[in-house]
C-alpha cells in the first residue's frame, strides 16, 4: 500500500466516524453539527486535492519517460 492510499484510507475512516456520529445522534447542539460538518466537507476537499496531485504526479513521471 502506498503512502497515498494510507492517508486516503484515514481520511476515509474519519470520514465514516464524523458520518456514524451524526446518524446516530451524538452530536448535542447545532454548534457542534456545524462543526462536524465542517470537518466532514474539509477532509473531502482534502481527498480532491490529494487524488488531482496523486493523478498530476503520474502523469507528470509518465510524460518525463517519453
Amino acid at each position: 500500500m502506498t503512502f497515498w492510499d494510507e492517508l486516503n484510507n484515514l481520511l476515509n475512516k474519519r470520514q465514516e466516524d464524523i458520518k456514524n456520529s451524526l446518524a446516530s445522534g451524538n452530536i448535542s447542539s447545532y454548534d457542534d453539527y456545524r462543526h462536524a460538518v465542517g470537518i466532514y466537507e474539509g477532509l473531502e476537499w482534502s481527498k480532491s486535492c490529494l487524488q488531482h496531485m496523486v493523478k498530476q504526479h503520474i502523469f507528470e513521471d509518465d510524460d518525463e519517460e517519453d
